[in-house]
């Protein structure tokens, strides 16, 4: 259900009814220092709802269905952290998320949700255009192998992830389109992860451990308020996070 409502949310924050020129000019006029007036289009955008960019969407069915089809554990888990690379647009502040997954034998299956809190890096265009930090909620699918299951000792697992991100940012000075006045911005893509952790304890009832995993975030073509966005690409961490679960 997470998964399903922040892929519907990025979907809304990518399509938008009009076409304002590039996020980089809007970028441009944010900035403190620019001399002319932080005036960007307002044109009516003509192309159909179908050529827009859609995200990539996994089948909520297909999550219910690993749910129902497992006679293992279900645990309930939070892990947090931060990173210890991050490029190229942010520098990582905080990270958080909640994991709700199905485990049987070497194998477990899950959804989990959360936030990265990331800051804009120091000294670059984006610094002096974005006022403030830039928040990016994630949701998405999760599995796990366990090579060793009976080890309730420092288990060590590798992990999968993709999943849906919703981008949101506020602009240092406001812009004008139209009757409009433009404060902030939010662009929608998708995540994808691949890492390794181990579990120092792991029970059938309780689990501690901790996890590295390299993760990329792709964005979408087009923001919420009708900018191209030619600006964010992609941005990668790896981030280290501390996991603590419970058997439900």
């Amino acid at each position: 259900m997470l998964l399903g409502v922040l892929l519907l949310v990025s979907a809304c924050t990518t399509s938008s009814p009009y076409n304002r020129g590039s996020l980089s000019d809007a970028m441009e006029k944010a900035k403190d220092d620019y001399p002319e007036e932080r005036e960007v289009p307002n044109e009516r955008d003509r192309r159909s709802r179908k050529e827009k960019d859609q995200p990539s969407q996994t089948p909520m069915d297909e999550a219910a269905s690993i749910a129902s089809n497992s006679g293992g554990n279900i645990f309930l888990s939070a892990r947090g952290g931060n990173a210890f690379y991050s490029s190229p647009y942010f520098d990582s502040l905080l990270d958080a998320e909640i994991l709700l997954s199905f485990r049987e034998g070497r194998a477990e299956a899950g959804l989990f949700g959360g936030f990265k809190s990331v800051t804009a890096k120091s000294g670059s265009s984006i610094e002096e255009s974005v006022d403030g930090g830039v928040i990016i909620l994630r949701a998405g699918i999760e599995g796990r192998f366990y090579p060793f299951p009976e080890l309730n000792f420092f288990s060590p697992y590798i992990l999968g992830q993709a999943g849906g991100i919703y981008m949101y940012w506020s602009f240092k000075n406001p812009l004008q389109a139209g009757a409009d006045t433009i404060t902030s911005d939010s662009v929608g893509g998708m995540m994808l992860g691949v890492g390794a952790g181990v579990n120092v304890i792991d029970t059938d009832f309780f689990r501690v451990g901790a996890v590295c995993i390299p993760e990329t975030h792709l964005f979408h073509s087009e923001t919420q308020e009708g900018f191209q966005n030619d600006v964010f690409d992609y941005y990668g961490t790896v981030r280290w996070a501390v996991e603590v679960g419970f058997s439900l």
